[in-house]
Parts: C-alpha cells; structure tokens; sequence
C-alpha cells in the first residue's frame, strides 16, 4: 500500500511529466495550470500545492533536465568521443521524432527573454552545463585523432559542426555556418 508521501511524490511527478509534455509542445509561455490540472484530472489547488507558482514548476523542470544531462554525460563517459556525441544525436532525433518536438534545450533559448528570472538562471545553467560537455567532448575527440577542426573547441567553429550534424540528422535544410545556434547559445547566456 502507497503511504501518503508515495502519492505526493506520484502526483508531483505526473505533474512535472504533463508539464514537460506541454512545454516541448507549445513552450513554457502557452500552457497554464489549467491544462496540467485538466489532464491531471484535478483542481488547480492540487498542481498549486506541488508548486506554489508556475516559476517554481518551471525552474523544476529545468533541474530535471539538468539532472537527465548529468546522467546522461557520466552513462556515456566511458565510451569514445565519437559514440558520444553519436548518442547524443540520438537522444536529441528522439525529441523531433516524439511529436516533433524541439528538444528542452531549443524551446529554453527560443522563449528565454521571456522566462522569468528564476528560470533564465537556471536554464542558462543548463545550456552552460551542455556547451561544457560538448567543448570537453571535442578536445578530447581531437586528442584521441577522431575529430578534425581547426581553432579551439570552445569558439563557435565546433558548435557549428555539431549544428550542421544535428540538422543533416534531423533532415532539415542546413543553414548558413555563422547562422542560428551561436546566436541562441550567447542569447541564453546573456541578461535581457
């Protein structure tokens, strides 16, 4: 038998999982605690008491994706730079092919002058926490002679690589090399 704490940690978690559902689909500013209490099946006070306000259900969100990264970087740290960077592709054509999805990331720096405060922080935490991981990925990959590029992994040259690879991935028509990512990465990193 569920103890009460079970139930609690249940609902916040279905909860969060409608949320997410609703934020990957319309983005954080279109979907309100209505939605998630109707497909919930309960009144707003029950999403109101897991999350006082939608900031707070927000910034939730986003530490659950920091903590899927982290979990996701030390599952793949032992394999080569390569595979790496192959899973991660497949974890972000997973988002697209789930319900065309754009991936928590995108939908973080599409809305991010919009989000209030206490989520740009900590969506600026977690594009950070991506752009470590893929700068870290690239030295290494050029170290172990897999990756080819010139310049340092940490200028814009090696985003683009991974830019052009996820659209070629995705099969979307490639953009221009000084085109959308470096602008979304410095977007999210700065103050409005």
């Amino acid at each position: 038998m569920k103890t009460a704490t079970d139930v609690k940690g249940d609902t916040r978690k279905r909860i969060l999982d409608i949320a997410e559902e609703l934020l990957l689909q319309r983005g954080f500013n279109s979907f309100s605690y209505q939605q998630v209490s109707s497909e919930l099946g309960v009144r707003n006070a029950a999403i109101h008491y897991h999350f006082p306000h939608k900031t707070d259900l927000g910034v939730a969100l986003i530490q659950r994706y920091r903590h899927r990264l982290q979990r996701f970087v030390a599952a793949q740290s032992a394999l080569a730079p390569e595979q790496q960077l192959e899973r991660y592709f497949d974890l972000t054509q997973s988002y697209f092919l789930h319900d065309r999805q754009v991936c928590p990331s995108g939908m973080l720096c599409t809305e991010f002058h919009t989000l209030p405060e206490p989520m740009r922080l900590e969506a600026a935490a977690f594009i950070n926490e991506m752009r470590v991981w893929s700068v870290a990925l690239a030295r290494r990959g050029r170290t172990d002679g897999v990756f080819v590029y010139s310049g340092d992994a940490a200028d814009d040259q090696w985003l683009e690589i991974v830019k052009r690879q996820l659209r070629a991935l995705l099969g979307l028509p490639s953009l221009p090399a000084s085109s959308l990512l470096p602008t979304l990465l410095q977007s999210c990193s700065e103050e409005p």
